[in-house]
């Protein structure tokens, strides 16, 4: 009988011995996907953009939100140096320019840090911004939301209204 007992003891000890040795691993980090949505604070217009490859449509000159197209995959935890390579088309947004430069497409290209989030959230929101600054932002909220950590919702300014 004492036997017995020792054996299924050390068969016990070897079985637990792998679950043990797993638990000290660090886990595997979380990923999450997003939405992608488009602010454009310019006045030109962005045929297209892409977020790490994922297609994110076209925003009117002063306008975006409202719109999402899927999707993009992120860290659960933010850490520095987090960044997305944006891809973008834009030409004039004016209707009233008819020459033959307004109707060209310019593409841009930049990577871009993401900015710090303290938990995930739906949406990437794109904020195109003057002189070709882009901020990426996480959240579960738009622009003009209370409590949203980017930019207001793009306004054109009075002097082009």
């Amino acid at each position: 009988m004492k036997r017995i007992t020792t054996l299924t003891l050390c068969a016990l000890a070897l079985l637990a011995f792998p679950l043990v040795a797993c638990s000290g691993k660090e886990r595997a980090p979380e990923v999450y996907s997003a939405n992608i949505s488009a602010y454009n604070h310019t006045g030109k217009y962005i045929h297209q953009f892409y977020v790490d490859g994922a297609g994110g449509g076209n925003s009117r000159p002063y306008g975006g939100g409202g719109s999402f197209v899927c999707c993009i995959s992120y860290p659960g935890q933010w850490r520095p140096g987090l960044s997305a390579k944006v891809k973008w088309t834009t030409s004039s947004g004016d209707p009233r320019d008819t020459s033959p430069e307004a109707a060209v497409e310019h593409w841009h290209e930049k990577t871009v840090l993401i900015e710090k989030y303290d938990m995930p959230g739906s949406t990437l929101n794109v904020h195109f911004l003057s002189g070709g600054e882009i901020r990426l932002i996480i959240s579960s909220k738009g622009a003009g939301a209370k409590g949203y950590p980017g930019p207001d919702y793009p306004l054109k300014p009075s002097s082009l209204k």
